[in-house]
């Protein structure tokens, strides 16, 4: 065989060699291809070739008519609504001054201990729709600024203990205090003083506009759909908390057409002066440590974490709190770590020293 001819055949089967090698190398890529068009075929059929379970518990979507969930309760409002900035009132909890105006139209309430066994409620409201009158209201405690401080609310109150008054201004709470801000106030001639001191909606409309408050900035609980009647529980559920004395007993009746939890406290019917019985679609019970401040003022460790109890739909759920720092909101938890959805409406945050008794 010539050189020439023996160097063409040799170049040849080089070519054929390369050739079967990149069909070898290209085999396994093939097979990996097929295996994957198979692996989605398999997971469609799996995902769409059978029914179902459609989660319909998320929460801040906008419905069918573009309305959006408001971060304060979880209403469906318009757009411009959804975060308006809120106002926390300190109103007063004696015997002799209930009925109390305005907690029906609350979005958010927190009551806890203040002295002497008596309690005090915080009441959240961002000014949606009119209020004529909401009080009476009261003296600021520590543990209440941490509360409000997760909303960087516009803090209403009639002065405070002497560790509330120094931490305001350290804990830079936006604030609204009577001694100061009267004219955002009346006092009610009916009532003796201290217990005289209300507001309306329409003052604190103009104490916003007048301290610039610019625009609400915190964290959005996380709401669901209500379940439907059917799947409520049919059988009494009572929520009974002992703070202190008989007058101070509170209980939570769960009304099953309503979907709602009734208010009593005292063995009584608890009352809005303009509304009639107090409700609340969602109840949770915040177990946090409790010690004296001083001589008769108490101190509650508000940031951390603890248990809780979670009251919604009939249902009593175990829970979790936390609170990360002062200006973070407490979310809660059920025991898998899953953050609790909540009804849209108006909830109460019943704090409650660890020692105390709740039954349910």
């Amino acid at each position: 065989m010539k050189k020439k001819d023996k160097k063409v055949k040799l170049e040849s089967q080089k070519e054929k060699y390369l050739t079967q090698a990149k069909k070898r190398k290209k085999l396994p890529l093939i097979v990996l291809a097929v295996v994957i068009v198979l692996a989605a075929v398999v997971s469609g059929f799996l995902l769409f070739g059978k029914e179902t379970e459609i989660n319909t518990n998320n929460t801040n979507q906008a419905n069918e008519v573009g309305e959006v969930r408001r971060n304060i309760d979880g209403i469906y409002d318009s757009s411009e609504n959804q975060n308006p900035y809120p106002v926390a009132l300190m109103i007063e909890n004696l015997v002799t001054v209930r009925p109390q105006s305005g907690l029906d139209k609350a979005n958010l309430v927190y009551e806890a201990l203040v002295e002497g066994g008596i309690t005090r409620f915080m009441a959240l409201y961002c000014l949606t729709e009119p209020v004529e009158s909401m009080g009476p209201i009261r003296s600021a405690r520590p543990y209440f600024l941490d509360w409000a401080k997760e909303y960087n609310a516009l803090y209403g109150h009639v002065g405070g203990s002497p560790k509330a008054m120094s931490l305001i201004s350290t804990y830079n709470i936006f604030n609204l205090d009577q001694f100061y801000d009267a004219r955002y106030y009346w006092r009610d001639n009916e009532r003796a003083a201290p217990h005289n001191v209300y507001t309306a909606s329409k003052f604190l409309v103009f104490a916003l506009r007048d301290k610039e408050a610019g625009q609400a900035n915190y964290e959005s609980y996380e709401y669901k759909e209500e379940i439907p009647l059917e799947d409520r529980p049919e059988e009494e559920k009572i929520i009974t908390i002992d703070y202190s004395s008989y007058s101070y007993k509170v209980e939570w009746k769960y009304n099953r057409g309503e979907n709602k939890y009734e208010r009593f406290q005292g063995g009584e019917v608890f009352e809005s002066k303009e509304a009639g019985q107090v409700k609340a679609k969602n109840v949770i019970v915040q177990y946090v440590k409790t010690s004296l401040e001083d001589e008769s003022r108490l101190k509650m460790e508000t940031i951390g974490q603890g248990e809780a109890m979670i009251f919604r739909d009939g249902l009593a759920i175990e829970a979790k709190w936390i609170k990360e720092g002062r200006n973070q909101r407490t979310k809660f938890y059920d025991l898998a770590g899953e953050e609790i959805k909540f009804n849209a409406g108006q909830t109460w945050i019943q704090i409650v020293p660890t020692d105390r008794e709740v039954t349910f």
